[in-house]
């Protein structure tokens, strides 16, 4: 019930973006915006984007035009104390069913002064409000809406070859349409830059019919209504969709008796472009109007007049469902334009982190699917003992809850600055589960699906991702360090242990002048290769001989220290008998030596009751990782030390936050966060810098084969007081 529910109101919004035909109403005594928006099934947003002066306020025997995709009004209900949705059923003779989908929002509960829809007007019912205007009156409001259609038709495509230093601007430029225009046809382009030699395709559009202006005082504004579409070969319901500038939901609203099967042919409706005359002299004294220019964004607008996002959508309250679009007309402060720099860039602190909440203006609510290894299929809810014991001991089940109990604080954070997110979740149920996965995508709706998070195992995120690569769907994997060679909509959220390795590696390198590098692998070939990189990299280095077993002997270490230089000693195992044995002999040699502790891998080994901290520490270990080491609690004596995430977790859940639950929201937030500073997560991934929220960083890179990976990493240091602190 819930997700229909969901769905319908998502039509209810979406019904602002194609508007079939227009109404006049004539204001009634007592009438607002909002319940005539709510009587012709439309928003206020639509109304105010037809009507801009009614933004500050309407009054009795006005007339409105009113956007509207069919005849049907509904008569309206202003709840006063004492009503419920029962005595409203009963009052209106209508089921309370049928009020809770008029009026989705009536699940959470009514409100003394909340307008709602009660029944349908019968066109006979003399007791529902007349607007009573004339024919003349209609045609004086209505005139200005009247406008030839816009359709762009490709009649042929041309194959034009890449040249070198060539750009899509400048290859969009000469052919005089969009880059918009170039991607839609040439899929890859969405995830891919353009090389020499490529060969695209470039549409070639009907002429469009001269649209009329209006006179030299006038601009206008663009609108949508209705054409009708013919399927072509290999049309998708998702690409008709995203190339009219809608969703699934509404094209399947606009088209009710659709054939399922979409043979090629099949007339069908979809929205298209009218002009509507804006008069200048209506503006707002300090305001003018601004017709959008190609590649603007809301970004750099708020940043060139130094406004909020807020004041930007009250002045133009359509912006929140249409979007910034080419050619549009909207109303902004009057600034200098002449000396404004109008590329939008991110900042960049000198850390080299980028802050994408400063950033957001695609406000549009966004899709996000989790798919993780619940296992419900296994629980048996109605023996409470059992369960608890299967959840207490199912690992999987337990990363995947802290996983999931950090994305839903994202989410709700993401709310808080402006992004909404409609959530869908998904349980892979286990690893190589390949069929249920395939089974799950094709019975639900992925086509419009922003970014999924998950799965958890490899084998999964290899199927997600070969599933949604038809749609370009972002897969963000949340735990494996494996990267994908296939699919280019994979997303990989943990650093390589490659990507690790050399991260400290480099930082050595840079500062190993005078040091005396010291080299301590563990036997096997496992290790081979770490011992084989850190002698190319380090050709001066000297390699301590280590015994059958693992076992270093003093005498061996002293042939490798230097008492006149400082010594760096890398230190590759996974063996806790073989560091339980080297490190106290290095900690006894500091005494006498200056002795700096590396690795390129702190593994479990290194968390050993065995190896103690006060080693690491006088040791001042050196490794690199995927995240911070995680200290806020609310054990901490120190509160401002405290991270804001830490709080909320602890007071929504009772429990401090562990290190995945943490990186469950470190993830979820930034991919919100790209979504709303950006078209898609393809053109937020362009962004020079680095991300970083509570542990976590990210800076995704494009892999020559397969998709992105993470290349942000820290480095850690034991300091002396058994503390961590990021050296890099």
């Amino acid at each position: 019930m819930k997700k229909f529910l969901l769905i319908f109101l998502l039509l209810i919004i979406g019904n602002t973006a194609f508007a079939q035909q227009y109404k006049s109403h004539k204001v009634a005594k007592g009438e607002n915006v909002y319940r005539i928006a709510k009587r012709y099934n439309t928003t206020p947003e639509a109304i105010y984007r037809i009507n801009p002066t009614a933004k500050d306020g309407i009054n009795e025997g006005e007339i409105l035009a009113i956007p509207v995709t069919s005849d049907q009004e509904y008569k309206t209900h202003i709840v006063e104390k004492g009503d419920t949705v029962f005595s409203l059923s009963k009052e209106y003779g209508i089921t309370t069913e049928a009020i809770y989908i008029l009026n989705p929002e009536a699940v959470n509960g009514i409100n003394i002064g909340q307008i709602l829809n009660v029944g349908k007007v019968d066109k006979k019912d003399p007791t529902a409000i007349d607007g009573g205007v004339s024919e003349e009156g209609k045609d004086s409001v209505l005139d200005s809406l009247k406008a030839a259609s816009e359709e762009r038709n490709v009649i042929r495509f041309i194959t034009h070859k890449v040249k070198k230093k060539e750009t899509l601007y400048g290859i969009a430029q000469k052919y005089k349409i969009k880059v918009e225009d170039i991607k839609k046809h040439n899929k890859r382009l969405y995830s891919e830059q353009i090389k020499k030699k490529d060969k695209i395709r470039i549409p070639v559009y009907a002429k469009s019919p001269v649209l009329n202006e209006g006179s030299k005082d006038t601009v206008g504004v663009r609108l949508t209504t209705t054409t009708k579409y013919s399927i072509k070969p290999k049309d998708t319901r998702y690409a008709i969709a995203r190339r009219h500038g809608i969703t699934i939901d509404e094209l399947e609203r606009l088209n009710p008796n659709m054939n399922p099967d979409f043979p090629v042919g099949m007339q069908i409706t979809v929205p298209t472009s009218v002009f509507v005359p804006l008069d200048k002299q209506a503006v707002e004294e300090g305001l003018e109007l601004y017709q959008v220019p190609p590649k603007e964004t809301i970004y750099n607008i708020l940043r060139t007049t130094g406004i909020s996002s807020d004041s930007l959508f009250k002045m133009n309250p359509y912006l929140i469902q249409e979007g910034l679009k080419e050619g549009m007309v909207i109303k902004v402060p009057k600034v200098d334009r002449t000396v404004v720099d109008t590329i939008a860039t991110p900042k960049i602190t000198k850390e080299g982190v980028v802050d994408l909440q400063s950033m957001l203006y695609n406000f549009k609510p966004k899709k996000i699917a989790v798919m993780l290894p619940f296992s419900l299929d296994t629980l048996d809810l109605n023996a409470r003992q059992k369960t608890e014991e299967y959840l207490k001991n199912k690992q999987s089940l337990r990363i995947s809850l802290d996983l999931y109990s950090g994305i839903l604080i994202a989410i709700d954070s993401a709310r808080v600055k402006g992004i909404t997110t409609e959530l869908n979740v998904y349980d892979t149920q286990k690893n190589k589960n390949k069929n249920h996965i395939k089974e799950l995508i094709d019975q639900n709706n992925f086509e419009a699906t922003d970014a999924v998070i998950g799965p958890l195992y490899q084998s999964n995120l290899e199927t997600v991702a070969s599933e949604l690569k038809k749609y370009n769907t972002p897969v963000f994997s949340p735990a494996s360090r494996k990267e994908s060679k296939t699919y280019d909509n994979f997303f990989q959220t943990n650093p390589s242990n490659m990507m690790l390795q050399d991260r400290i590696l480099s930082y050595v390198k840079q500062d190993s002048t005078d040091k005396n590098i010291i080299i301590i692998v563990q036997q096997g070939k496992k290790h081979e290769e770490i011992k084989d990189k850190l002698i190319a990299k380090f050709p001066e280095a000297k390699v301590a001989q280590i015994e059958e077993g693992n076992y270093l002997y003093e005498l061996h270490l002293n042939k490798v220290l230097d008492n006149k230089k400082p010594n760096w000693v890398f230190l590759e195992s996974n063996d806790v008998a073989m560091i339980s044995n080297v490190i106290p002999l290095l900690n006894a040699k500091s005494e006498s030596h200056k002795i700096t502790l590396f690795t390129t891998d702190k593994n479990n080994a290194f968390d050993d009751d065995n190896i103690k901290n006060e080693h690491l520490s006088k040791l001042h270990l050196h490794y690199p990782s995927v995240d911070k080491e995680f200290n806020d609690t609310n054990e901490d004596k120190d509160e401002k030390k405290i991270s804001p995430f830490a709080i909320r977790y602890k007071k929504e859940y009772g429990v401090n936050p562990s290190n995945w639950a943490v990186r469950g929201f470190d993830i979820a937030y930034d991919v919100l966060m790209r979504l709303g500073t950006a078209d898609d997560l393809y053109h937020a991934v362009s962004f020079e810098g680095t991300t970083e929220y509570v542990e976590n960083k990210f800076n995704y890179t494009k892999k020559l084969l397969g998709g992105y990976s993470n290349q942000a990493a820290y480095l850690i240091k034991f300091e002396d007081d058994l503390k961590l602190t990021v050296v890099d």
